[in-house]
């Protein structure tokens, strides 16, 4: 459970990206690299993640915890008002700009023993709907627009990461 949750939680930045961006052209291979790379990019996390247990045993929780609060923190303080030079992007690259979170939760989760597969389907199945929302929606939804949810993702991910050190 904890494992879609946290797809939730780094995926819903691409809703909001995607959703300032307001772009016209390429919307679809945006979102099909999106979910190639929100799928792709967790499975390599995920080894990364074991193989860095093997290595730091005694560490890799609270190791994980910190990443975890990190790019919560990351998220919380990033200022994502600059869609100028986004629109001079490729696809590919755009898709890997907002897939790199999947990659740093998923090495955590690697490193917490925690089911791959669930996080690594729900990661991209949240990353082509939420894709497909910001795209359909643009400047439709207020609330999207808004930095509640992005502080609403970046205090859930700091919340996961302390909770990795008490459990």
């Amino acid at each position: 459970m904890l494992e879609i949750i946290a797809a939730v939680v780094t995926t819903i930045d691409i809703l909001i990206i995607y959703t300032l961006l307001q772009l016209r052209r390429g919307r679809l291979m945006i979102t099909l690299w999106t979910i190639i790379l929100n799928m792709v990019l967790p499975l390599i996390g995920f080894y990364t993640g074991e193989w860095i247990v093997i290595y730091f045993t005694e560490w890799s929780h609270a190791l994980s915890g910190v990443l975890l609060s990190l790019i919560g923190l990351h998220i919380l303080l990033d200022d994502s008002e600059q869609p100028s030079l986004i629109e001079k992007i490729s696809p590919f690259f755009l898709a890997m700009l907002v897939s790199v979170d999947a990659f740093a939760v998923s090495v955590t989760f690697g490193m917490m023993q925690m089911n791959k597969w669930l996080f690594i389907l729900a990661s991209g199945f949240f990353a082509g709907f939420f894709s497909v929302v910001a795209f359909l929606s643009t400047g439709r939804i207020r609330l999207i627009n808004g930095k509640a949810i992005r502080r609403l993702a970046g205090i859930a991910l700091i919340g996961m990461g302390v909770m990795s050190f008490i459990i």
